[in-house]
């Protein structure tokens, strides 16, 4: 992040279907990428246990299978909800600086 320890800047993270944007330290924001790297480590560690029954050689080609159908559904479906989420960020963004301008906002060309 750069700067001073103390200095705060703009945390945005995807999470669980969410956007939270926050002011956080260096410190803070290490911390939350170490506490979110651990739970990726734990929930893979979980699903690699879960099928030991027949070897390990077989539970990796699964690891790497199950992702990418998880991605695939999620970019598919999530690329239009992202796309709905921006363009309604966009229009709400625009309306907050038309109401504070000091000016009048031409929106039609002629």
């Amino acid at each position: 992040m750069g700067g001073s320890p103390d200095e705060k800047q703009q945390l945005t993270i995807f999470y669980n279907g969410r956007v939270a944007t926050c002011d956080v330290t260096e410190l803070q924001a290490r911390s939350i990428i170490s506490l979110a790297r651990r739970e990726m480590e734990d929930e893979k560690s979980k699903s690699s246990s879960g099928g030991s029954g027949s070897g390990s050689e077989p539970s990796s080609p699964v690891l790497m299978s199950s992702p990418i159908h998880n991605n695939s559904r999620t970019s598919s479906g999530g690329g239009l909800s992202m796309k709905r989420s921006l363009q309604s960020f966009l229009q709400k963004r625009k309306s907050r600086v038309q109401a504070i301008s000091p000016y009048p906002i031409n929106t039609r060309t002629s």
